[in-house]
């Protein structure tokens, strides 16, 4: 698989029919946080500011962190989709900050993060800050380690798959994952997980795509790649 560093140019230029990623939007409980074409997000909660991957560069994070009223050492929990270094790069701002993560993810820490994950994840467990619920979701595929997670009634995808100009969720390019077959079968068994769980979905919000209020984006993937 290529560098990872190369993946925002990849999709600004391969994959010019996915939906703009806007900075500052919000969508539900997450505010995107957007370094070129990536974006992290940023999670307000009861107990103190929760970021959904770390963003890419330092210094883009800093001033994003400031236009959301947050010091990079408020941020005590990183929870990552998984390890590449658009979603890292960020950790060493952050010095107060314990990174969340499917153990099936710390040989890509190790190579791009070069740390250890402080708590390691399951997947379904149920994380909670302040009267904000996070559901943890592994999906193996464009990593082995890669997840999504439901924040309140938003579903932030990272890498995992992207929103297309016209509104549907497409997989990424199959050259940016690890296994891009499974990860549309991940993709497809957690969107029918979370309807058999009863889980009202409201927002998809990629890492290198804009977001989408879903209505039934999610049953339209499924139905496309069956």
């Amino acid at each position: 698989m290529r560098s990872a560093l190369l993946f925002p140019i990849v999709l600004a230029t391969a994959c010019a029919d996915v939906s703009g990623i806007q900075n500052q939007k919000a969508y539900g409980p997450a505010t995107a946080m957007i370094d070129l074409f990536t974006s992290c997000y940023l999670l307000k909660t009861e107990a103190g500011p929760v970021m959904v991957d770390a963003c890419w560069r330092p210094e883009e994070l800093r001033a994003r962190l400031r236009e959301n009223g947050v010091a990079p050492e408020d941020v005590r929990t990183v929870l990552l989709t998984h390890a590449h270094q658009d979603h890292v790069g960020g950790l060493p701002l952050l010095p107060n900050a314990r990174l969340f993560a499917l153990p099936e993810e710390q040989p890509v820490v190790d190579q791009y993060a070069k740390r250890p994950i402080d708590e390691a994840l399951t997947d379904g467990q149920v994380l909670t800050f302040g009267s904000t619920e996070v559901r943890v979701y592994a999906v193996p595929g464009h990593t082995a380690g890669s997840a999504v997670f439901l924040a309140g009634t938003t579903l932030l995808l990272g890498d995992n798959a992207l929103i297309t100009a016209r509104g549907a969720l497409g997989p990424v390019p199959r050259d940016r994952s690890a296994d891009p077959d499974q990860n549309i079968r991940s993709m497809v068994a957690v969107a029918e997980r979370l309807e058999a769980e009863g889980r009202t979905v409201e927002w998809l919000a990629p890492a290198h795509s804009g977001g989408v209020a879903a209505g039934s984006v999610l049953k339209d993937f499924v139905n496309a790649n069956r």
